[in-house]
């Protein structure tokens, strides 16, 4: 009696397992799936951290004479990024589980996190190349991030600058 009790269960979780790399990969497709429409806020956004990384290195070896550190991408760049895209996704998430159709929260920090990395691909542009436009261009995109969100990235500059003066 055991027996055919038995067999039955053994073959149904070496079925199971069997189709254990489809259920997976099924699981996998459809998150990704629910997440197409926020790809290509995601995709401007790595590139623009890579740009920022780019800009950065070259205007830290420039002024700084400082070499390339993998270490400050992995301790700085990296989380920063992987945040960024939680937080566009979960927005993205809230936005369509409560219908939210008003104003897309996910594209509006998507806009917010891309003027902030903007923001400082011109200022580095200016450290390296002295170019005026540049700091023209840094205040436009900071003007425009202060109309849009209230929030001043000189102001919050600023006061970053006084926090780490205080500590060191």
């Amino acid at each position: 009696m055991q027996d055919t009790i038995l067999q039955p269960t053994v073959l149904a979780m070496g079925g199971v397992l069997k189709n254990a790399y489809a259920m997976l990969s099924g699981l996998f497709m459809s998150i990704l799936g629910y997440f197409l429409p926020v790809k290509d806020i995601v995709r401007l956004l790595i590139l623009f951290f890579v740009l920022d990384v780019f800009f950065g290195f070259w205007a830290a070896k420039k002024l700084r004479k400082e070499r390339f550190s993998v270490k400050i991408i992995w301790s700085h760049t990296i989380p920063r990024m992987l945040v960024s895209i939680v937080l566009i996704l979960g927005a993205y998430m809230w936005d369509s589980t409560y219908q939210q159709d008003f104003v897309s929260t996910h594209k509006v920090v998507g806009w917010f996190i891309s003027g902030v990395l903007l923001y400082s691909i011109a200022e580095n542009g200016y450290h390296i190349t002295k170019w005026a436009m540049f700091p023209k261009l840094a205040n436009l995109i900071g003007n425009k991030l202060k109309d849009k969100t209230g929030i001043d990235l000189k102001e919050q500059e600023e006061a970053n600058a006084k926090a780490t003066d205080h500590k060191g």
